[in-house]
Parts: C-alpha cells; structure tokens; sequence
C-alpha cells in the first residue's frame, strides 16, 4: 500500500497511539485503499459514505453489516482526513447516524452471547479445578479476575515479598506478606483517571499458589520478583501475547471481558448493588460505563 498520507499521519502520531490501535488503523485503511485503488483521505465524503455504508466487503466477500465496523471504517478515514484539514462534517455525521445501529446490535449480541456464556457456578468450579490440578499460575490468574475484576494489563503481576520492594510505578505488584497479601495496581486502562489502587485482603488457596508458583520459578539468591506472565525464556510478552497466555488457562478459553460479563450477571441476578459498585471500584470503570459495557440484562439509564 502506497499511502505517504496516512504514513505521515501514523508518523506524527506514533507517540500518541498505542501499537495496537495503530495496528487496527493500518488494517481498516488497507481495506479502504483496497475497496478504492487509492488513498482514502483523497476521496469526496459523499462518495467514501455511500460506499462504505452499501460497498465494503469482509474478507469472506459479504457486504459489511456490523455497525461496529462500519463505525470503525469512518473513524479510520476520518481521523487522516483532519489530520490535513480535509472536510468531514458529512463524514461524522454518517457516523453519529449509527449510533442507534449500535445500541440495537449491541443488544442482539447481549442475548446471544448470554445464551452461550457459562454460569458463575462453572467458572468457581474450573478455579477449584485449577488449585486441585496444581496449575498455580492458572489458579492466581482466574482469581484476581473474579475477585478483583481484572483486565489482562492488570494481570500482568510481579509477584514480591515485601512492600519496600514494589516501588515501580510501571509496574503491578501482589505482594505476599506474613499477614496478608497486598495488590497494587498502577498499570491499567483507566489508571489516568483512578490513580494507583491498592487492596490488602487474605486468602489461604491464593496464599499457598503463590508460595508454589515461587518455589516454581529459576532458583536464584539476588531475585526480588518474580513475573507471573511471562515467555518459555522469562521474557516479558505483549499485550497479544499477554492475551493468549491468560485465555489457556480460563474455562473455555473465555477472554477477562467475558468473565467480568459473568460476574456482573450474577450480580444483577441477586440484585446486589453493593457488589457492582465493589466491582466498578476494583476494575475502575464507572457504575454507568459496566452497566452499559458489560450488563447481559441491564439497560444503562
């Protein structure tokens, strides 16, 4: 793809976007550079909407549907077409036309995707499965995603013994102590907004798992920390790979979001307001943001 406006515009923002969504960009752009022949930032708006809303193909040939992604492809050009001060008052009002779109979708993909997930019951028991069979990475990862209603950057954990040793604010920490066991969290998604967390709390399964996973680890006298998410070679991952690592150890395979969908649903079902608010408190999401987000039933005010 020969497209030095859009490089241009990666170039000026690489500072700014993360790799995953740069990635997301480039694959929605290629699409409509395919679909076109040439840049889509050179197209008229009244031709890039009609096309894109009646024309663009998925990648098994059917005319695209989801409001999602037709939302995404209007974002992609839109954000290149101001970057040079293209016109795109037609272009965001396509998209805002949408929005409705989305809301309905959204809610279809809430039956179905209640029909198909599995209970709260099921996933407690895979936890206890994940202790008794001895996976104690799998066990501390499926925990802190139940208990603490965690995302896959949250997870990504470096196990210490004391407090004076987690002073890296880059860095997430559960720290194992004579008394309790203390998680601290300062690397998530909405940390600009909530700040580091911090839950101190007991519990003797997650206790001991951690114990073993130390004793697991590369016998070595000056180590500190350990990695609970990391390669064959005690490497560091990515956020894909981070993802994939988490999800071999879930029930099914089932991604955090999911887990956290459960979670809430069965909040919902026992009408335990307390307990959504606990869990908007440890994710850092707002009440409104999880209802509307996560809620298999619940429509956001």
């Amino acid at each position: 793809m020969n497209a030095p406006k859009f490089d241009e515009y990666v170039n000026n923002k690489k500072d700014k976007l993360s790799k995953n969504t740069i990635n997301t960009y480039t694959q929605l752009y290629k699409k409509m550079f395919k679909h076109f022949g040439k840049e889509p930032v050179d197209i008229d708006e009244d031709i890039l909407i009609e096309s894109i809303k009646n024309d663009m193909l998925t990648d098994k040939g059917e005319i695209i549907k989801n409001p999602n992604t037709l939302t995404s492809l209007f974002n992609t050009v839109i954000i290149v077409k101001k970057e040079f001060d293209y016109p795109i008052t037609k272009l965001l009002k396509a998209k805002e036309n949408l929005l409705e779109d989305i809301y309905d979708h959204r809610e279809a993909q809430k039956i179905i995707k209640a029909n198909k997930l599995p209970s709260y019951k099921d996933v407690k028991k895979h936890l206890k499965k994940e202790f008794d069979d001895e996976d104690h990475i799998g066990y501390i990862l499926n925990f802190m995603m139940q208990s603490f209603f965690t995302r896959n950057k949250d997870l990504d954990i470096h196990i210490t013994t004391s407090l004076k040793l987690a002073k890296d604010p880059n860095k997430n920490y559960l720290v194992i102590r004579n008394w309790d066991l203390l998680y601290i969290k300062n690397v998530y998604k909405t940390a600009k907004t909530y700040g580091s967390m911090k839950f101190n709390f007991r519990d003797r399964k997650l206790t001991y798992a951690i114990q073993k996973f130390i004793e697991s680890q590369p016998e070595n006298p000056e180590q500190t920390e350990w990695a609970l998410i990391q390669n064959a070679n005690g490497f560091p991952l990515d956020e894909t790979s981070q993802a994939k690592f988490i999800r071999k150890h879930t029930l099914d395979g089932m991604s955090e979001s999911d887990i956290f969908k459960i979670r809430v649903d069965e909040f919902e079902k026992k009408g335990d307001l307390k307990g959504l608010m606990e869990a908007s408190r440890r994710r850092g999401t707002n009440l409104s943001t999880l209802i509307k987000n996560y809620s298999l039933t619940m429509k956001p005010p």
